[in-house]
């Protein structure tokens, strides 16, 4: 029955032309996927890359791994504390682009090891402790609020950290901020 209803020319050619674009789109469709992956892959890269080849952010996560009770009074206006933002930013961005699914925990998992340093770090949480409560004397966000975010969700971060008075009983916190 279906070979009498396939009895044209027109017929026979419009099935083929018809299994070439479906081939032809498969195959773009597959092209389109590797090219996709091979961007992906190159721009996961470029962030690796960043970290070891910016030497501000691998100053900072040399400070965070071998260096105790850096952040004080006098780490406020001082170069450490620009390359330790510019850390931090960098890393909440990473951050954002896991909460926005930009990235998936696989590729997430490329950077989890320098934010456990980071959000492990007794200095980083000082830090953040007296940025956090900053932000929330002006009604404002934490800067690194995504890095934040992930920590807190993530249980980096004590209650005591959440207390804008843990200074006086924890010695974990200071107040070098005006909050």
């Amino acid at each position: 029955m279906i070979l009498k209803i396939i009895t044209t020319t027109s017929d026979i050619t419009s099935i083929i032309s018809l299994f070439f674009v479906v081939f032809a789109g498969i195959f773009a469709y597959f092209k389109w996927k590797k090219n996709f992956a091979f961007k992906r892959s190159n721009y996961l890269y470029e962030l690796i890359e960043k970290i070891y080849n910016d030497s501000d952010i691998m100053d900072t996560i040399y400070l965070i791994e071998y260096k105790d009770n850096w952040y004080s009074k006098d780490f406020h206006d001082s170069k450490i504390e620009y390359n330790v933002d510019k850390t931090l930013s960098f890393f909440s961005y990473i951050c954002y682009l896991k909460k926005q699914k930009l990235i998936i925990d696989k590729e997430f998992n490329l950077f989890k090891y320098e934010i456990y340093r980071i959000l492990n770090n007794k200095n980083i949480k000082d830090y953040l402790f007296n940025l956090y409560h900053f932000s929330n004397s002006k009604n404002q966000e934490i800067t690194f609020f995504y890095l934040f975010e992930y920590g807190k969700e993530n249980k980096y971060f004590n209650h005591n950290f959440f207390d804008n008075k843990a200074y006086n009983y924890d010695n974990n916190y200071h107040h070098y901020l005006d909050f």
